[in-house]
């Protein structure tokens, strides 16, 4: 904490002296501090509804997440630079590293040295991103390298990895982009980072994938637009990781309205293929979604109605059936609670939103109902699995209320509650009800 502290210190004399001695000189101080409290009831992200001793962590956590991201930006008409840090921690939480040193280990059974940690809520003094982009050095073509969030699209196959407190997704990757009007095609490489708590990750080391992708966006019609992709995931340079043998394609395509249109409809359909150690993967995903925008109404009410499916494994050995996303998004579509996600998965849905302008506020009320297509031998969340001949996981209630104060306040309250569907008991007793609460305050400087 003293090293932090002594950085940023750092950071914010030296960008206002830099900015003091030359108005133009491009050097801008970056800050976001964000606090969010949650309420756990009745869950955790390791464990449902199994309160006896030997279990993994508390059901009814109350967590205070707190992070911290200050730097410095460079930027003029050619290059852009950035250099950011990245503090985050997580008071009162079950499953800290310090209750569970071992939680979040993907390790080698057979050596206690080979592993790699990739924890969800704690990362210390890290480097958020350190990357140098060069643009127009041919003419809509621009290259930006080093440690860099890529993001595209709705999040679903490559996401920006915000609400987890340090960041499911960061690459250090060199991407190209071509950009003209706007249409645009970014073909991208490098590696993912990993998340271990007291260590410092240098850029381009310790990933736990290798990978990339390629993403394009073209405009068809006025009324319709289309972003085709490609992204690939091979075994990376951490311990343990390295010894294995991954090499996982996904390659699909998005058909969706643009965001200003009344009528809504986004088709996108990825087959997932390639080979994981000895196994060939064969293996595909899609999600549909319909809905009405009435903008000429007060709030701009909006209707949606979602469906999203995903493969699951049928018990052949040879092959992986089991669809698995590539680097995209959990929450934002699956339920805030976690519970779910884009594997082994049949989950209509039902959104509605207000957006009323005025306040600058995000309403948005989803219920999810979750169904597994292959339910034998499906455990979720460590204590779940599906009762014989069924296939219903639970439904899912979730509200979520943004609120943008000004442009550099923005307040965010989720509520969400799960109701379990024909699940088996869990240490003897039938599976209740859970409930999670976040609520999110967020500042933010340039």
């Amino acid at each position: 904490m003293k090293k932090f502290i002594y950085t940023f210190t750092f950071l914010l004399l030296h960008c206002q002296y830099a900015v003091s001695q030359d108005i133009d000189s491009g050097f801008v101080f970056d800050l976001s501090v964000r606090y969010r409290f949650e309420v756990w009831d009745g869950f955790n992200a390791k464990n449902y509804g199994d309160d006896s001793p030997d279990a993994i962590g508390k059901l009814n956590d109350k967590i205070l997440l707190q992070r911290i991201i200050p730097g410095i930006t460079y930027s003029n008409r050619k290059i852009k630079a950035a250099f950011h840090m990245q503090d985050s921690r997580a008071f009162g939480w079950s499953l800290s590293r310090k209750n569970y040193p071992d939680l979040y280990k993907s390790c080698d059974p057979g050596s206690e040295n080979s592993y790699y940690v990739m924890n969800p809520q704690e990362e210390y003094f890290e480097i958020y991103d350190l990357y140098f982009e060069y643009k127009e050095f041919l003419k809509n073509l621009s290259v930006k390298m080093g440690r860099q969030k890529i993001f595209y699209g709705d999040w679903r196959i490559f996401e920006q990895s915000v609400w987890a407190n340090t960041g499911r997704w960061t690459w250090d990757a060199i991407k190209i982009s071509y950009r003209k009007n706007n249409n645009y095609i970014d073909i991208f490489g490098g590696g993912t980072k990993t998340h271990d708590p007291p260590k410092i990750s240098i850029p381009f080391t310790k990933t736990e994938f290798w990978g990339g992708g390629l993403y394009a966006h073209m405009d068809l019609k006025p009324w319709l637009y289309a972003e085709p992709f490609y992204a690939i995931r091979t075994e990376g340079s951490a311990a343990y990781m390295k010894t294995r043998s991954i090499n996982r394609n996904w390659i699909g395509l998005r058909l969706a309205s643009p965001e200003s249109q009344s009528l809504i409809y986004d088709l996108l359909y990825t087959y997932h293929f390639g080979k994981e150690e000895v196994q060939k993967i064969n293996a595909y995903g899609y999600a549909l979604k319909a809905g009405f925008k009435f903008n000429d109404l007060p709030a701009t009410p909006e209707f949606n109605l979602n469906f999203t499916y995903a493969s699951g494994d049928k018990g052949n050995d040879n092959i992986i059936q089991a669809f698995d996303p590539p680097y995209g998004a959990r929450a934002k579509f699956y339920g805030w609670m976690g519970i779910a996600s884009w594997s082994n998965l049949s989950n209509p849905q039902i959104v509605i939103k207000f957006t009323p302008s005025r306040t600058r506020m995000l309403i948005e009320v989803k219920y999810s109902s979750f169904y597994i297509p292959e339910p034998d031998n499906f455990l979720i969340l460590n204590t779940m699995k599906i009762n014989e001949r069924s296939h219903h996981l639970g439904n899912e209630a979730d509200l979520n209320v943004r609120y943008q104060y000004n442009d550099r306040w923005q307040l965010t309250g989720i509520l969400s509650h799960f109701n379990p569907g024909d699940i088996e008991k869990i240490n003897f007793k039938e599976p209740e009800n859970a409930f999670w609460m976040g609520l999110q305050v967020q500042f933010t400087l340039n």
